[in-house]
């Protein structure tokens, strides 16, 4: 039995993706509040809210880092990653 060629060039996200892109985009709003704060602190010349702030935003963003690994394509054939 052949498969038939489909219409799409690339290959569909499965819709099991939904809450990853949420986590994903409700933890990238936490790095903005974070660094807005940051911004606050260091106008203000607050080194423990400054320091605080920075390590927060970081460590939102390494958690940001890590779900996008689950949504990004993987490398095949030796492609360059997205």
């Amino acid at each position: 039995m052949s498969r038939r060629a489909t219409a799409f060039p690339y290959v569909v996200p499965p819709a099991d993706m939904a809450p990853i892109y949420d986590a994903l985009a409700e933890t990238m709003a936490t790095v903005a509040t974070y660094a807005e704060n940051a911004a606050r602190f260091a106008e203000i010349r607050d080194p423990r809210g400054l320091a605080y702030a920075v390590r927060s935003a970081a460590a939102c963003l390494m958690a940001a880092a890590d779900l996008v690994e689950e949504v990004r394509p993987s490398r095949q054939n030796g492609e360059r990653a997205a």
